[in-house]
């Protein structure tokens, strides 16, 4: 029997997933109806597949399946988080500045407690809504509410892709087993960060076929020449937070697997 303990907090993985969600490539040729419509449907059928993950994953059977998943799982994001992070830093800043700084967080990553992701979490999060209220307030001038009234804005031709994280299926293993099924709605989160970044270029562009970082160019309060910058400084900090994060729940899910070697030595 594995011992209870405080896990990482619902904010924690709240804000992983947006930063990864924000993160995706948007595909082309997509309607804001349909992702609204066909986004809404993916999500709820990966809620209930979360809250069948979060019924049966502790039976002893399988939770050797379920530790190795999820270690191999977590793993595969932080290598792909480090790699969107670098791109951006690349492209947007003409730096290698992440590269440097990253045995730093892989190791403050394994060796903070998962309660001490709690209290950064929830200033992040401030950080990300004051960054969204900024955009809208400086793209609201240049949005058309005709552009959604379009043939190709209507269209429900195409699925949209509904990413899979880690967390969805595993919240469980970091969560402590506090509150049974009570993360199980992380694939909303992705779904309103897709319709909505969906829904912004439609409404300034009049199509969904522009890399994420022309929304925030279009940024324009006559203020700021680079708002961009900014905003893309706000999503680098959550990165390097998802990266610390990450590595956090790979040491938590190899002390619960040597956990689960001693209670099968007993």
């Amino acid at each position: 029997m594995i011992q209870k303990q405080k896990g990482f907090s619902a904010p924690v993985l709240a804000l992983s997933v947006w930063t990864a969600a924000l993160a995706e490539e948007m595909q082309t040729g997509i309607s804001p109806r349909g992702m609204i419509i066909h986004g809404a449907v993916q999500a709820l059928l990966l809620t209930c597949i979360s809250g069948v993950f979060s019924a049966c994953w502790q039976r002893a059977a399988m939770q050797w399946v379920w530790l190795f998943s999820a270690g191999a799982w977590f793993l595969a994001e932080l290598f792909g988080t480090v790699v969107q992070a670098q791109n951006i830093c690349q492209q947007e800043f003409r730096s290698m500045a992440l590269i440097g700084l990253l045995p730093l967080l892989l190791w403050a990553g394994w060796c903070i407690p998962p309660s001490g992701w709690d209290a950064p979490a929830r200033v992040l999060w401030w950080f990300v809504l004051l960054g969204g209220l900024v955009c809208l307030t400086g793209l609201a001038g240049q949005m058309d509410w005709a552009h959604l009234l379009t043939a190709d804005a209507v269209q429900l031709a195409r699925w949209p892709r509904v990413p899979l994280y880690a967390e969805y299926l595993f919240w469980p293993l970091l969560a402590g087993y506090e509150e049974p099924r009570s993360m199980s709605w992380l694939p909303w989160l992705t779904f309103l960060a897709q319709a909505g970044l969906t829904a912004g270029m439609c409404l300034v562009f009049g199509a969904a076929d522009y890399p994420e970082q022309e929304l925030l160019r279009a940024w324009s309060a006559d203020v700021f020449s680079r708002m961009d910058a900014l905003l893309l400084l706000i999503w680098l900090t959550c990165a390097i937070f998802r990266i610390g994060f990450l590595c956090a729940a790979v040491r938590t899910v190899w002390q619960r697997a040597v956990q689960c070697g001693k209670g099968a030595v007993k």
